[in-house]
This record gives C-alpha cells, sequence and structure tokens, in this order.
C-alpha cells in the first residue's frame, strides 16, 4: 500500500478529464479517481468535454470512453491532439475485443470499469514522464 502513496504523490498534481455518457459509469469511476487526482474534471460526451478542453487547455490527462452519441472519444481525441499533441490519452471500453485504436491518439486502451490495478499501472507510466 506504501507504494501507491508514493505513486499518488507523484501524480496527484495532474489534471484529469474523463469523459463517459453512462451516469453510473461517470460517478463511480469519477470517485475512483478522485482518490489518486486531485484535480478531476467529470463530462457526460465529447463535445462538452472538447469545449472544456479549449477552454481550460491545460489537462495532462485524458480518460474517455470511446462509443458516446454526438462526439465519439476517438473524434474528441483527434480535435483535442491538434491543441495539444502531448496529452496522455487513456480509452476506456466496455468491449471484451479492445479496439484497434491508432497509437497517436492513445497511449492505453482499458477495459471497463476501471480497475485498481489499472490505476496503479497508469500511475506508474504517469509517473515516469517527466511533467
Amino acid at each position: 500500500m506504501d507504494d501507491i502513496k508514493v505513486l499518488r504523490e507523484k501524480v496527484k498534481d495532474l489534471k484529469v478529464l474523463f469523459v463517459d455518457d453512462e451516469e453510473a459509469i461517470r460517478e463511480g469511476t469519477g470517485i475512483f479517481l478522485n482518490k489518486f487526482f486531485d484535480d478531476v474534471t467529470i463530462c457526460s460526451n465529447g463535445e462538452k468535454a472538447l469545449k472544456i478542453f479549449k477552454e481550460e487547455g491545460d489537462f495532462s490527462l485524458i480518460v474517455s470512453d470511446i462509443l458516446m452519441p454526438k462526439m465519439d472519444g476517438i473524434e474528441m481525441v483527434q480535435e483535442m491532439k491538434k491543441i495539444d499533441s502531448d496529452i496522455f490519452v487513456i480509452f476506456l471500453t466496455a468491449s471484451r475485443r479492445v479496439e484497434n485504436i491508432d497509437n497517436k491518439l492513445s497511449n492505453l486502451t482499458l477495459q471497463k470499469p476501471l480497475s485498481f490495478e489499472n490505476i496503479k499501472f497508469v500511475m506508474q507510466k504517469l509517473g515516469d514522464m517527466k511533467w
């Protein structure tokens, strides 16, 4: 458990944008993310998330569902990458088959729901980066 505290210290100040169209997933994953990151913004669709991303522009991590109405996660991230090509992106999918995502768009693709082991792995990756 001490290692998770060390990891949290390395990444807690990163600004996170979490996007999912399912309310239960937003609530549960949002609570989960807030245990590890101090600044988590939650959006219900890609259009709203892109608007917030453009207005605030200083997110370190995007965690997004892939399939959403209005604007899917892939299209949303493509637009975000035009603004900040270095943004760290994690796609979440409910599909048993992990989508074939272009590595230029996503650093990781994980299955829903986000697990403790997944978040620990993400924090290790983020902790190794130079911010």
